[in-house]
């Protein structure tokens, strides 16, 4: 199949071609809908300035819609010959309407056209992890509420140090999520910039509008210079995988500690068997394997994070094939911290506390440091109550545990864990930026693509 940067009298050498294709035809059916977004976009700009006459540009439109369509039915594929989306889209056009196909490539490059896919990409996939996060914010709230004033040993380097609850420990999660995604909206706006029109990094020699595209997809502002839109793939997509390396500890975290409060050891949470797998040999075993993998997954995606700042380390200003290795990387962690929110979702659907085993596990130097406040209260100087209590353990009074952790009325401790102000943060994100940015780009969508456009 000819190339579309095919010279005559040029040949590439077979496993060349092979090693550089690479597996670019692969990741690339992510970007599908996205190139077919852009080129849309792009043929509506160069009718504008009159590069395409009105009947050009409908065909172009029209044909680009038809292959949305049939990608949609699932009769598009992208095969190693074929090398890349944009290539195949081309060829695709061409095909259906002539001439007028060939029109479409100009003053564009495939430089700032998969950088420009890359960016919707990001964006649409960026609000679906959003989303994800907020149903499983919902779902351990929800943990959190029915099991609020279940008393659970607190623990530092390993051993018990302080009474806390099943609610102290669910809605950690939830304030966790609810902080990092301030990180993943600043990702969202530092991605939400329109390369197109800045060609191979150095602009073209036509006098193109760039505003009208990036209004066309939605974007809320150029990237101005074309060197500067080349020198920040990698950039950007490091700044997203560093995001979703913060969401991927959070649930770490989570995995590791339900993993270690349901062995037989501890027995304070239980789960269904309808998260658990068996064992080939020990007939007996109900394993936790979604958890173990989260934990261990959560360090591809932070070698995720290393790969790509390593790869655009050393690079000339402007475009370098290294980048090529940038997309694949995206979309894997992309995927993969989708994956693990789904499966958290469902693993604290499924778990719940063994009371009875979490209050066994209160012995009376627990409250060693809460019997040193009580002497404070009475007027001694704390060093010294923390003296008299570590010197005299044995004569620490036991409490009821409960009654423990109700009394203590701090923003923040178990008494008052400040939930009606972690939840209208979350309420303040939704209404006041989720939505809105899900509603813009659905409507951006369903104007390019048009009535064949799903979501």
């Amino acid at each position: 199949m000819k190339k579309i940067w095919a010279k005559k009298g040029l040949s590439l050498d077979p496993f060349i071609e092979k090693f550089t294709v690479g597996d670019d035809y692969i990741i690339d059916r992510y970007l599908v809908t996205y190139d077919i977004m852009g080129s849309i976009a792009h043929s509506r700009m160069l009718k504008k300035i009159s590069i395409l006459s009105d009947s050009e540009q409908y065909s172009i439109e029209k044909g680009l819609k038809e292959i949305y369509k049939s990608y949609k039915m699932g009769n598009f594929t992208i095969e190693y010959e074929d090398e890349d989306v944009h290539s195949k889209i081309e060829r695709l056009l061409i095909e259906k309407i002539g001439e007028s196909g060939e029109k479409l490539h100009t003053a564009r490059s495939r430089n700032d056209q998969v950088l420009t896919d890359i960016r919707l990409y990001t964006k649409d996939n960026l609000l679906d992890i959003f989303s994800l996060i907020i149903e499983v914010v919902n779902e351990i709230e929800g943990f959190g509420l029915e099991f609020l004033n279940v008393p659970m040993p607190g623990y530092t380097h390993m051993q018990r140090a302080m009474p806390s609850s099943v609610g102290q420990w669910a809605f950690s999660f939830v304030e966790e999520f609810i902080d990092y995604l301030i990180i993943g909206q600043a990702c969202y706006k530092l991605n939400d910039a329109s390369p197109l029109g800045s060609g191979a990094g150095f602009g073209v020699s036509i006098n193109i509008d760039r505003e009208f595209t990036a209004n066309e997809l939605g974007f809320s502002r150029v990237q101005i210079n074309p060197i500067a839109c080349q020198n920040s793939r990698g950039k950007i997509e490091a700044s997203v995988i560093d995001f979703i390396n913060l969401v991927a500890l959070v649930l770490n975290r989570i995995a590791n500690d339900i993993l270690i409060f349901t062995t037989s050891e501890f027995s304070f949470f239980e789960a269904d068997t309808n998260i658990t797998t068996g064992s080939s040999i020990m007939p007996q075993k109900k394993n936790l394997d979604v958890l173990e993998l989260i934990r261990g997954r959560t360090s591809i995606i932070i070698s995720n994070s290393i790969a790509v700042k390593s790869i655009i380390t050393n690079l000339l200003s402007g475009y370098n094939r290294d980048l090529q290795e940038v997309k694949k990387i995206l979309v894997i962690s992309f995927e993969m911290i989708k994956d693990f929110l789904k499966a958290i979702k469902i693993v604290f659907s499924s778990i719940r506390p063994i009371e009875e085993n979490i209050i066994k596990a209160f012995d009376k130097y627990i409250f060693a440091t809460d019997y040193a406040y009580k002497k404070v209260v009475e007027g001694v100087p704390f060093r010294r109550a923390y003296r008299e209590v570590g010197e005299s353990l044995d004569n620490i009074p036991i409490m009821d545990p409960k009654e423990n952790i109700l009394s203590k009325n701090h923003l923040g401790a178990t008494g008052n864990l400040g939930i009606d102000i972690i939840k209208s943060r979350k309420i303040d994100f939704i209404d006041k930026f989720l939505n809105i940015e899900k509603g813009k780009f659905t409507q951006i969508k369903r104007i390019l693509l048009g009535d064949s456009y799903e979501e």
